[in-house]
């Protein structure tokens, strides 16, 4: 019988190579800004899953620089309006996704310009998209997203550069790949620990800041997804108002740490006879256990979410490895 766990700890541990390959297609314009094309007035990022969860990462550089961005599951029922000046991002890793091939079709009906994110341009979705951008993530052997989440990342990454974010695409997936490079070498020093206090629990939460909340939905993915295990997702300052109620003894979470209710949190959860791991900053006051995310990983948004989504997969692939034993 294969071994599934092992082949996504074999895909998390190509992720920094994947990285390094778009930090090459970085030093390449994207179609977006073509000569003679304007800017969009509003922005659409649709898919579904993981193509979903990378949009909500980077959706908020698109933001800073004054676009008119949503972030929406390609299946919903009221769809942002399509029209001339708007760019429909449509993201399928296959380009096979029914409801984002669709949206692809509503979005040149319409009059807007669609750009296809996909790993096969000879796809549905690559075909009915004016521009097409490969992920180059290669084949998943787990068939797990993982690999082409990090490349979904990426490129969006350098969508946003593309139309006008102050970040520097290039450099900073080399440093995401970096730094992914040594967390996935010293994981022995944090992952048996880490999974010993989630293997005991029913169930896991993650909490984040809203804005990191397409890393932690990538995560629960991967816990529902490889050992099945329930696993939600809730923005920390949410957590204290709407979340809190489920806090009882014997709860497990993981907080991707660094935002202003970090302690509050951690009080509450042990108070009510839970156990927590952070990750992020090293000095998450009183967290069982800490998984350190320093340097220019905490002060750049994109190497984070890249870095931190090693991290959980880790966790996720070591949660399903004892799952099958």
């Amino acid at each position: 019988m294969i071994d599934r766990s092992s082949l996504l700890a074999s895909d998390l541990e190509r992720i920094p190579k994947v990285l390094l390959g778009h930090t090459q297609a970085a030093r390449r314009a994207m179609p977006v800004r073509a000569p003679g094309v304007p800017l969009p007035r509003r922005i659409v990022l649709t898919g579904l899953g993981s193509s979903r969860f990378a949009a909500l990462v980077v959706a908020p550089y698109l933001r800073a620089v004054g676009l008119d961005v949503v972030v929406e599951h390609a299946s919903t029922r009221w769809t942002a309006p399509l029209a001339p000046g708007t760019l429909l991002v449509a993201i399928s890793n296959s380009g096979r996704t029914p409801e984002v091939v669709a949206a692809a079709h509503r979005g040149r009906s319409a009059g807007a310009a669609v750009l296809a994110v996909t790993n096969d341009p000879e796809s549905a979705l690559a075909a009915a998209a004016d521009m097409v951008q490969l992920l180059i993530a290669g084949d998943e052997a787990s068939g797990v997203a993982s690999v082409t989440y990090a490349a979904t990342v990426a490129t969006l990454y350098r969508l946003a550069e593309a139309l006008g974010a102050e970040i520097d695409a290039e450099r900073t997936l080399v440093e995401a790949a970096r730094i992914a490079t040594e967390i996935l070498s010293r994981r022995d020093g944090w992952l048996p620990e880490a999974a010993d206090l989630l293997h005991a629990g029913a169930a896991i939460h993650l909490l984040a800041d809203a804005a990191a909340l397409g890393t932690a939905e990538q995560a629960a993915l991967l816990f529902r997804e490889g050992p099945r295990l329930l696993a939600g997702v809730t923005d920390a300052g949410d957590w204290l108002h709407v979340g809190v109620y489920t806090a009882l003894p014997g709860y497990r979470a993981i907080l991707l740490s660094g935002t202003p209710y970090d302690d509050d949190v951690v009080s509450v959860i042990h108070g009510r006879g839970g156990r927590i791991i952070a990750i992020g900053p090293a000095d998450t006051e009183h967290a069982d256990i800490n998984i350190p995310v320093t340097g220019s990983a905490l002060g750049v948004p994109g190497i984070r979410a890249l870095v931190e989504s090693v991290v959980l997969g880790l966790i996720a692939a070591e949660l399903w490895r004892r799952a099958r034993a």
